[in-house]
């Protein structure tokens, strides 16, 4: 019998906008239960902007 898995984090076509700046767009992605995950980009990447 297996167990189905969780995500603890589901995102799903994210998009944000700084004014008429629109900085991400489209951005999907899942992190399941008890998984250890990495976010890596340049300096301005958007990194910080799509975990607020």
């Amino acid at each position: 019998m297996s167990e189905e898995v969780q995500d603890a984090v589901n995102v799903v076509g994210l998009s944000k906008w700084f004014g008429e700046r629109k900085v991400l767009s489209g951005v999907s992605f899942a992190v399941r239960r008890l998984e250890t995950v990495g976010l890596l980009g340049p300096n301005g990447a958007g990194k910080t902007t799509i975990m607020r």
